[in-house]
């Protein structure tokens, strides 16, 4: 590792020369800050666009919480309306009846 001595020796030469080409160049200022701009925009661009997705996400999210929550008032809707003949829920009777002969 360099010492610090001779990093801002490097810096200061590196700050000497740009300062040089600056003003001999003065063009390059507005082209230099259009090019740190444009990713600046891309990255403002990127961050709305997550935002929005996050958000859409949320939405599907409570919208399949809903859909799931009505599926099981139905079952229990059904599961109440089953003939009362059987000495079982209609989900266990039938589990029962697949795996075990029971009367």
């Amino acid at each position: 590792m360099l010492p610090p001595k001779v990093i801002h020796q490097a810096i200061n030469q590196h700050h000497a020369k740009m300062n040089d080409l600056i003003q001999k160049n003065p063009w390059l200022i507005p082209a230099t800050l259009a090019l740190n701009i444009i990713p600046v925009a891309i990255s403002a661009h990127g961050f709305w666009q997550a935002r929005q997705l996050h958000l859409k996400l949320k939405i599907e999210r409570e919208k399949t919480k809903q859909v799931a929550v009505e599926q099981v008032g139905a079952v229990k809707a059904k599961i109440k309306t089953e003939p009362a003949h059987h000495h079982c829920p209609a989900f266990i009777h039938h589990h029962l009846c697949q795996h075990f002969m029971h009367h």
